[in-house]
């Protein structure tokens, strides 16, 4: 399967971030993720499982339910050394969760799902997924159209040649503002919550998901 283009929206890649029904099977040795050595398998390349929460569950164990891109919802099974408690006060009912490497397990109760065992390879994104897809194609839609950047409050145009430079967001270093009136206006109507989405759009930006050389973790 082809790489999509590069000025795609990243989180829309079907390769690089996979709906649970196209991750490999753990029983399987599936060539778009691994390659063969001369004594083992060993992956080609990164990719990363997005999915919402819908529910989570279990006493001794915490398993999450979650809905992906295609809107299946699927169990993520927590079989960490704690049982996915550190995770515990994390979960929240419209957040997201991303699993590193995962693949499609088959559980004991005949039900198919993702098991994670290490903890470095799963961490909840405080947004719904449809905010976090969002920021992804606003980035994407902003890098393909070169244009000026804009204030994100009144919508002004930045004019490098005039010396009237905005100010990025510290935090997301995506939206750009007049001044801190502007600012300050932006975040309580609504960029509070999209800060959080574009960080974590830059934090998967800024890594070569198509070249495996070491895993990544969160």
């Amino acid at each position: 399967m082809p790489e999509p283009n590069a000025l795609k929206s990243l989180l829309r890649n079907d390769i690089t971030f996979p709906a649970f029904s196209d991750l490999p099977n753990e029983n399987d040795v599936d060539p778009t993720y691994y390659d063969e050595g001369p004594y083992r398998f060993s992956p080609r390349r990164h990719w990363c499982f997005l999915g919402e929460i819908v529910d989570s569950y279990g006493l001794c164990r915490i398993l999450l339910r979650v809905k992906d891109k295609d809107g299946e919802v699927v169990t993520i099974g927590l079989y960490t050394d704690d049982r996915g408690q550190a995770l515990a006060p994390h979960i929240k009912e419209g957040h997201t969760v991303a699993v590193l490497y995962g693949e499609q397990h088959g559980f004991m109760d005949m039900t198919v799902g993702i098991r994670v065992e290490e903890a470095s390879v799963i961490r909840i994104i405080p947004c719904s997924l449809e905010q976090l897809l969002k920021a992804s194609d606003d980035v994407a839609a902003r890098n393909l159209s070169g244009q000026s950047r804009c204030c994100g409050s009144c919508g002004k145009e930045e004019n490098t040649s005039g010396n009237k430079h905005l100010r990025l967001c510290s935090r997301c270093k995506q939206a750009s503002y007049c001044g801190e009136v502007c600012q300050k206006k932006a975040w309580f109507d609504g960029h509070k919550a999209d800060c959080k989405a574009l960080v974590w759009v830059k934090w998967f930006a800024a890594r070569n998901w198509g070249v495996f050389n070491g895993y990544f973790d969160f």
